[in-house]
């Protein structure tokens, strides 16, 4: 059963209604909240319609979807993900889509604002920890885009605002990496001595709610959110295999579009820290292990 703690009747906003937004969405549901939810698709909105929630069909970055959506909302969630359309597509749903919302909040909102930005940000490729007070200028130019995003909501959103920072996401209906293990790859892209560091999705929304309810000395800040134990590439790919009864596969770097594309051609190889969320909060991650995370997704 849901915590409806604090939750009953309260108004959320959801901007970006995908693999996270909709699983928040239906968890504010089952908690007694009214949801209004943000999407491009005109078909999609309809049909979330039948499921109770209060669809807008717009571009985030524009600026009609504003009268259309109340003020009075308790809760803000930008979740929204680029549509595609390269450099130019990050930088409108991401920082014009920001600037919109930002717009919008001046009209009178006074509640709580979460944004979901990415680890993707950290350049750090040494094997070194990282925290969210560790100095960097992001390498890529989606990274730098999420990054003056950041900013923006640092520089002009309203009081009791929040920024979340995502290791890799996975979990049920998403599982990138276990899905290239069970199709039988003989080789995979990047590097097996590469540190992933990553997040299932319920332990995600678990940190989403209790930001909500957390004090205000918790909010105005960025927190990563990410498991307990960062793991080389290749210890994750190896157990996989083992755990599936598939062959392990071999990694290719020539094959890594994404680190071609790298100013010095490094993947990032970081350990990513999530105690300040801890220290802060009461947030803990139900699955603190990729092995804990994966187990539940391969079966008995």
């Amino acid at each position: 059963m849901e915590d409806r703690s604090g939750a009953d009747g309260k108004h959320l906003f959801i901007c970006g209604m995908g693999y996270l937004g909709l699983r928040v969405a239906r968890q504010a549901l089952r908690r007694g909240m009214r949801v209004t939810g943000l999407i491009r698709s005109p078909e999609k909105a309809e049909t979330l319609r039948t499921e109770g929630f209060h669809m807008v069909a717009a571009d985030l970055a524009g600026r009609d979807w504003h009268s259309e959506v109340s003020s009075s909302v308790d809760f803000v969630l930008n979740c929204v993900a680029a549509g595609g359309g390269g450099p130019e597509g990050y930088r409108r749903t991401y920082l014009e889509g920001m600037r919109s919302l930002l717009q919008w909040c001046g009209r009178g909102f006074s509640g709580r604002f979460i944004y979901i930005s990415s680890t993707g940000v950290y350049p750090f490729s040494d094997g070194e920890w990282v925290t969210e007070e560790t100095p960097f200028e992001p390498p890529s130019d989606k990274g730098q885009v999420l990054r003056r995003a950041e900013r923006v909501l640092q520089t002009d959103g309203p009081d009791g605002w929040t920024i979340l920072r995502l290791a890799g996401i996975y979990g049920p209906g998403r599982h990138y990496l276990l899905n290239q293990i069970l199709s039988g790859y003989s080789e995979l892209p990047g590097e097996g001595e590469s540190y992933l560091n990553l997040i299932r999705v319920e332990d995600i929304c678990a940190a989403i709610w209790e930001i909500w309810r957390a004090d205000k000395s918790a909010l105005n800040t960025i927190y990563n959110v990410v498991d307990d134990r960062p793991s080389l590439k290749r210890e994750v790919v190896e157990w996989l295999a083992r755990k599936t009864g598939r062959p392990v596969p071999c990694f290719n770097p020539e094959k890594s579009i994404r680190q071609r594309r790298l100013p010095n051609g490094k993947l990032p190889h970081r350990k990513i820290s999530n105690a300040k969320l801890k220290g802060a909060t009461g947030w803990r991650p139900q699955f603190a292990t990729y092995r804990l995370g994966f187990q539940p997704l391969i079966g008995p």
